[in-house]
């Protein structure tokens, strides 16, 4: 039986992949001359193709209401399988009907837009395919030397291009364009995404919400604490939540780029980040960032704290929590201290100085039922299985290699995947 997340999970995907093509397609069919019976599944290959990128340009903004239902990564996740899906039959729709002059130029060079801009995505954005090969990862850290996080924002972008130029692409077909009900619907489809895209753009400009940098301290090796204060903000983010943030007047930090909070949602309007400098975007934040600087903030996103109140309020919490990937957690930790749930908590890093906020949860576990396990250097498979608890629900926080080798642990010690809830950046 599909449970609380996997039914606006499962909905969400059968949406996308069959019910936002499917007028388009019935439309096509009813209108299409018996004479191009033979292309027909090729024309619909490229009608499915077009609504799955249009979806994965909508999917691009980061609707806020679909990320409180099922979470920003599995958003992530269906762009770019989306992506990858329209790109596969685009290739199909330009093989079965070749064309050519400005009908072939227009639909050609938008395919070339979307397979380069495809490939980029996989080796940057595409997580559980950099971790799992090497070459590949090796690859994406020579190139973010090279290219700045800015460059590979802009260069998504180019999906827009593609898009509208698939747009002139059908307008000039004469099998289609003849068939008014589909050219109605076809471009209402695209006006529709249109609209949307320019009104989160729009929210962007105009709904941000703008702070100063109040302190900015390294905590650990390569770790930056960043304070900053955003007076409109005051207590609107929920435990585990990541926002995303930009710095307008620093050149290469105009961007959005997500960050964890730290802080607890109280009536302050400080928002607390501990940044590791990995990429071009964090390791500048140490230079460039100082105190004063303006700062502008997305409203907030995650699924921690909605998770844990989704699975009744009784339920152990079990967090593994490795590195930097502890930052959304230690909220949580702290702000369920009180909720009389067994909470269990081990936080392992590389080496000791790299263990963020040792001393706070070593308060922490000073509170009943709160027990904390510190550790440099990674917890083995028994000490992991050891730490669990009946009927508990388990957050996890860190790199890829450890997100997928502990949920891997749990569902084979009989833990249900629906239990388990991690948020990685990637997809």
């Amino acid at each position: 039986m599909l449970r609380r997340l996997q039914i606006p999970l499962t909905l969400t995907w059968l949406t996308v992949l069959f019910v936002v093509p499917m007028p388009l397609i019935v439309l096509l069919s009813n209108g299409l001359s018996p004479l191009y019976a033979s292309s027909a599944l090729g024309i619909q290959a490229g009608v499915i193709a077009y609504s799955w990128m249009l979806t994965a340009v909508v999917l691009s903004t980061r609707p806020h209401w679909l990320d409180r239902l099922i979470g920003l990564p599995n958003i992530y996740m269906i762009h770019g399988i989306l992506s990858l899906g329209a790109i596969a039959l685009a290739f199909m729709h330009r093989t079965v009907l070749p064309s050519s002059g400005i009908i072939a130029l227009t639909g050609n060079t938008a395919f070339w837009i979307f397979v380069g801009v495809g490939v980029w995505s996989m080796v940057f954005m595409a997580g559980w395919l950099t971790t799992r090969v090497p070459l590949l990862g090796r690859i994406k850290r020579f190139l973010e030397r090279v290219f700045r996080h800015e460059f590979s924002v802009w260069l998504h972008r180019l999906n827009l291009l593609a898009v509208m130029l698939i747009f002139i692409h059908v307008q000039l077909i004469d099998i289609v364009n003849t068939i008014r009900p589909f050219m109605i619907a076809f471009d209402a489809f695209a006006l529709l995404a249109a609209v949307l895209y320019i009104r989160s753009k729009l929210m962007q400009a105009f709904a941000a919400r703008k702070g100063t940098v109040e302190s900015s301290e390294i905590i650990a090796p390569g770790v930056l604490q960043l304070d900053i204060h955003v007076p409109s903000q005051r207590g609107s983010w929920e435990v585990g939540d990541f926002v995303f943030i930009r710095f307008p007047e620093i050149k290469g930090l105009r961007e959005y780029h997500p960050f964890s909070i730290v802080s607890l949602p109280h009536r302050d309007a400080r928002l607390r980040f501990a940044i590791r400098g990995d990429g071009d975007f964090t390791k500048s934040l140490v230079n460039m960032v100082k105190e004063g600087s303006v700062v502008e903030v997305l409203p907030p996103f995650g699924r921690y704290r909605r998770f844990l109140d989704e699975r009744g309020d009784n339920r152990p919490i079990v967090i593994f929590a490795g590195g930097i990937g502890v930052t959304p957690l230690v909220p949580v930790a702290l702000a369920y201290e009180d909720s009389g749930r067994p909470i269990r908590f081990l936080y392992t890093a590389r080496t000791e100085d790299q263990l963020l906020y040792a001393d706070e949860l070593e308060r922490w576990s000073l509170q009943e039922h709160c027990d904390l396990m510190l550790q440099a250097g990674r917890f083995t498979p028994d000490e992991l299985s050891s730490a669990m608890l009946p009927n508990a629900v388990y957050l996890i926080g860190g790199p890829a290699p450890m997100l997928r080798s502990t949920r891997r642990l749990l569902v084979s010690q009989g833990v249900r995947a629906d239990d388990i809830c991690y948020e990685p950046f990637t997809w």
